[in-house]
């Protein structure tokens, strides 16, 4: 005995342009009841605390370098580096987030510049290595560093 199952072409295409509405609307309500925080922008690009580690994962995807610049509070060679760190964050303020992080445990300050082209980690730096780093690991770097090379 043979079972013959007759459905006609235009229910099965009914039946698969149902699926994709459905399948449409459910998207937009699984999508609508998944809230993730949005992560704020700091309203200063010179903090002084350390910045969440997703948003500056993000921050360094849309081209931002982050510095992170730790230092003991009674420090006097770190006033030079903190001068430099600023100036840079100032001039370059759509391109860098500066950290500024106080730590007396620290012996010497410690500056980490970071990028989506890599990480530099400079301890007791002078304004030369910093403006090195800078030239090396920023999305555009300022024009002294072509005139250097």
């Amino acid at each position: 005995m043979k079972l013959k199952l007759r459905i006609k072409p235009a229910w099965i295409g009914l039946f698969l342009i149902a699926v994709m509405l459905l399948s449409t609307f459910a998207y937009a309500i699984l999508q609508s009841s998944n809230t993730r925080p949005n992560a704020q922008l700091p309203t200063s690009n010179i903090v002084d605390y350390r910045l969440d580690s997703n948003l500056k994962t993000t921050l360094m995807q849309y081209g931002f370098t982050i510095v992170t610049f730790e230092y003991k509070k009674d420090c006097v060679d770190c006033i030079n580096q903190k001068y430099t760190l600023e100036a840079f964050a100032k001039e370059f303020n759509k391109q860098i987030y500066l950290e500024e992080i106080v730590d007396n445990s620290l012996n010497k300050s410690r500056v980490t510049i970071s990028s989506i082209y890599g990480e530099d980690s400079l301890i007791d730096a002078n304004d030369t290595a910093i403006t090195s780093s800078f030239c090396k690991l920023m999305s555009s770097p300022p024009v002294a560093c072509a005139l250097k090379q």
